[in-house]
């Protein structure tokens, strides 16, 4: 797609801004909402093991109603599930 490797590198820095805004003081829910979707868009290219845990945190992150602590708590898990993705990609880089 695009040239698009398929790099989880790619959302991190999205994650990060999402994980980050517990108050909401940095983004709206509009703006954390419309991230979601488009990374959840993605996930069908994106290189994840966990795609259906990721999936749902992603939707969760997506939907309405949801407080800015709640949708930082998915973003969290996501990024640690990423980040054990990629301890497990240099402990058993055969596996890959």
């Amino acid at each position: 797609m695009f040239g698009f490797d398929g790099s989880t590198k790619a959302i991190i820095h999205f994650l990060q801004q999402i994980k980050d805004n517990k108050e909401g003081d940095k983004l709206t829910h509009r703006e954390v909402r419309a991230y979601g979707r488009l990374i959840l868009n993605l996930l069908p290219v994106l290189h994840i093991d966990d795609e259906e845990q990721v999936k749902v945190l992603l939707a969760a992150i997506s939907s309405s109603g949801l407080p800015h602590y709640d949708r930082s708590f998915a973003a969290e898990q996501i990024l640690k599930l990423l980040e054990e993705q990629e301890q497990c990609k240099l402990n058993c880089p055969d596996r890959f």
